[in-house]
């Protein structure tokens, strides 16, 4: 059986709006072109790890090739072509806060530690985002995972970086947003929400101040769908979901992200992804 490309495989894009940074598209398709120049295959050390599970401490080298660090969680004698929950965290905080939620619902959950200080004057904190995107690329190298099936959750300041993965990586299988967004680089994730084909969760923390960034997301493949279907100017064409669980506490919230992640990890069954490495 075959099927129709993507959306945004075949319309081109729009012409870029008068409130983004200049030369958006051209900064990253540069970026990562430099990106693949360093090798992102990640080094895994045998960690330990809750009953059931197996752990390892990674590292993989960021874009100037600084090593950048994490923990990554999977079910023991897990099969082959598990789905994968990428979690981007600021640096310092314990791993083993937490670390097996994901993990025992059958992803693997590979804790991501985002060093780098955000860059208040680059408006692309081409840095800290490039880290990010390095890490669903380590991730898609390792053996047993499946690279079509890897969701990205963003906490802390790191829910920007989630932002900007959307709207760079087309294939990641959906991102949740767990945190207020800093205003710095609203620009630039602005107009990486416009790029986005990526399904989108919008978890309690993150509702402050995201709604312009909210409004825009998908909005090119909105576009396109609209001239596509001749109904004329922008159509939903990307899932965007509100997350209402911060009555339920912790337990809830990270519940209603494991339902809403194991709805969305299955691309590979109607999409094999690009995948750059």
């Amino acid at each position: 059986m075959q099927f129709d490309l993507p959306i945004v495989e075949l319309a081109p894009a729009a012409p870029p709006a008068t409130d983004e940074p200049s030369g958006f598209d051209d900064f990253w398709a540069r970026t990562l072109v430099r990106s693949r120049e360093v090798e992102v295959t990640p080094d895994l050390e045998p960690a330990l790890a809750p009953l059931g599970l197996i752990a390892d401490d990674v590292s993989f080298p960021g874009l100037d090739g600084r090593p950048v660090r994490g923990r990554l969680v999977r079910p023991a004698n897990a099969v082959v072509g598990l789905p994968t929950i990428v979690e981007l965290r600021e640096a310092g905080g314990p791993f083993e806060t937490d670390v097996a939620r994901f993990a025992r619902a059958g992803f693997a959950h590979f804790t991501v530690e985002i060093e780098r200080e955000d860059d208040l004057g680059d408006p692309f904190n081409r840095d800290v985002f490039t880290d990010a995107l390095r890490a669903v690329q380590a991730m898609r190298t390792v053996p047993g995972i499946d690279p079509s099936r890897m969701a990205v959750i963003g906490t802390g300041r790191c829910a920007a970086s989630v932002v900007a993965i959307a709207g760079v990586l087309h294939d990641t299988a959906c991102v949740v947003v767990d945190a207020p967004l800093v205003g710095a680089h609203r620009d630039a994730l602005v107009a990486a929400a416009r790029r986005a084909t990526t399904p989108l969760l919008v978890g309690p923390g993150g509702e402050p101040g995201f709604g312009e960034i909210e409004a825009a997301w998908g909005a090119h493949s909105g576009e396109a769908l609209g001239a596509m279907t001749q109904q004329g100017g922008s159509v939903e064409a990307v899932e965007r979901v509100r997350d209402a669980s911060a009555s339920a506490g912790t337990g809830g919230r990270t519940a209603r992200q494991i339902e809403w992640v194991l709805a969305h990890t299955h691309q590979s069954e109607y999409f094999v992804p690009r995948v750059l490495n």
